[in-house]
């Protein structure tokens, strides 16, 4: 019988040697455990007691009739509007120990999941910043807390921030300028030297990120555009504000522009005038355009 190359390594280093498994266990999922309560938390708070907010509120829409109507949060009935609950305003003893308010304790209200009343009542107070009918200034704004609705508005924050910091950044270097010196952002250091275009950049970038939505509101605003024309045309001496006290005039005699209010700062107020349509407002843009180069 004719013997194999693994006879032989058999004979000499004897049986192989199996490694040591790693044992794989599976990750378990995680179980969701059902919401028990529905939690609404205080906007601002910095009280550590109770606060209460009343079972009652005015002038909330009711979605079934379509008008607005006084809602009440009630033991045992079966509806916070008042069209409804016509009957049981009447008796003035169930109403005297039946009504309830919302209680927060260290800022946070908990509504079991069962408490319908309850539920609807907070989601359709005007105190609700997610009501719409939310009554602006309130003492006890209160929001629904939603840990995955917050986290998409988180993320969507953040996305729209680094969107705008983007569009500073490509932006073209004449625009960029413009938007720059209309925010606000100054042109020299503290020294007097011109920053150069990556330091106005850089600067824009910081006020993309600070304040991303008033950086969107005026990223293609024609009002900018104008406000540059204004300030470069002062700059340039081609609008005179010292020769007339109190009024804009074109250098060298060429007209009066405007009569500037003495509450009013001149590069705002001719950047309103040139974006007005009046006749007045037309003919100063139209000459801006003109002059200015």
């Amino acid at each position: 019988m004719a013997t194999s190359i693994k006879d032989v390594e058999f004979s000499v280093k004897g049986e192989p040697k199996v490694k040591d498994e790693i044992p794989f266990e599976p990750q378990r999922e995680v179980q969701t455990v059902a919401q028990q309560n529905v939690i609404f938390k205080l906007v601002g708070n910095k009280r550590n007691g109770r606060v209460y907010v009343d079972g009652i509120d005015d002038a909330v829409m009711n979605p079934k009739t379509e008008k607005r109507e006084r809602i009440w949060l009630l033991n045992s009935a079966d509806s916070i509007w008042q069209s409804d609950l016509v009957e049981l305003l009447k008796d003035k003893d169930f109403m005297r120990r039946n009504r309830r308010s919302l209680l927060f304790e260290g800022g946070v209200c908990r509504i079991p999941t069962w408490d319908d009343r309850a539920l609807e009542f907070a989601r359709a107070c005007r105190h609700n910043i997610g009501s719409k009918d939310r009554r602006t200034g309130s003492k006890y704004e209160f929001i629904e807390y939603d840990p995955i609705k917050q986290q998409e508005e988180a993320i969507k924050k953040e996305y729209f921030e680094i969107e705008m910091v983007l569009k500073a950044k490509d932006m073209e270097v004449n625009k960029m300028k413009k938007l720059a010196n209309f925010l606000g952002i100054a042109f020299n250091d503290d020294f007097g030297q011109y920053k150069g275009d990556d330091g106005i950049r850089r600067e824009l970038i910081i006020a993309a990120k600070r304040n991303p939505k008033n950086f969107e509101k005026y990223l293609d605003s024609r009002e900018v555009e104008i406000a540059y024309l204004v300030k470069k045309a002062i700059q340039d001496a081609k609008i005179d504000l010292t020769a007339q006290g109190g009024n804009a005039i074109w250098a060298g005699g060429k007209g009066f522009i405007a009569k500037i209010p003495s509450v009013r700062k001149p590069v705002e107020y001719l950047t309103e005038l040139a974006m007005t349509n009046s006749e007045e407002g037309r003919n100063f843009k139209e000459q801006l355009e003109q002059i200015v180069t």
